[in-house]
């Protein structure tokens, strides 16, 4: 993939989004998972401007760790005014225990427990409650929300072998603007392999390519319930 950097116009105020960064990361319980080699990315304003941009509606979360990426959108949402619930999925099982069974409940960062309950007291702390709707299970539980239909969605879970092509597979057909990539770097090639097949897929356009955030946006203007009778191009995994 070309490296792209997209300059924002007319976008919100970087300032307010920085703002409720900020926030968040100062009084979330846990963190927010925004360093790369110890330094800060803007992968969470990058999330919140391309949710603003979308003008409102559902936003759907692959990955939500302490809920700090997702509490961001809602309060983002609710200082613009823009509708919409924010839906997490994530087995909040610990951090990536599935994957690494060494690995315990508790985060490695912070020796805060990734579980239910310090997610629900982060959303609780925030006054979020009223926007954000977590579902407790693998990405494959999309299947199940599509009745829903979503503006935006962002991929942060499973950054390992076919989890982020799946991710992309499962969201790609359900998400009517855009969909934004964390942890595009060197580290992450299964990422970059999924962000290469979305820049691929010819219903998508790269809109933004900088630091480890990678965002397509739709360009087949069509109905998403229509989808299913257009020719797909699938992205096979090697």
């Amino acid at each position: 993939m070309p490296d792209r950097v997209y300059i924002t116009v007319e976008g919100p105020d970087i300032k307010k989004l920085k703002w409720i960064t900020n926030l968040v990361k100062r009084d979330i319980l846990g963190r927010v998972a925004n360093v790369m080699d110890n330094k800060e990315t803007n992968n969470v304003e990058v999330v919140m401007e391309y949710v603003l941009r979308a003008g409102g509606g559902n936003h759907l979360e692959i990955g939500t760790l302490f809920g700090g990426s997702a509490i961001a959108v809602a309060l983002a949402k609710k200082k613009y005014n823009q509708p919409g619930m924010v839906v997490c999925v994530d087995p909040l099982n610990g951090y990536y225990q599935d994957k690494f069974p060494d690995h315990s409940m508790m985060d490695k960062v912070t020796n805060v427990p990734v579980t239910p309950t310090t997610l629900f007291h982060n959303i609780t702390k925030f006054g979020v409650g009223d926007r954000v709707l977590v579902l407790r299970s693998k990405s494959e539980a999309i299947a199940n929300l599509v009745d829903m239909g979503f503006t935006t969605a962002y991929i942060d879970g499973d950054h390992w072998g076919d989890g982020p092509l799946n991710d992309w597979n499962l969201v790609k057909d359900i998400t009517s603007r855009y969909v934004i990539f964390d942890n595009l770097d060197e580290f992450h090639i299964d990422v970059m392999y999924a962000c290469g097949c979305a820049d691929d897929d010819p219903k998508w356009d790269c809109v933004y390519q900088e630091g480890i955030s990678f965002v397509v946006e739709r360009v087949v203007d069509v109905p998403l319930a229509t989808m299913d009778v257009l020719e797909r191009m699938e992205c096979q995994t090697a």
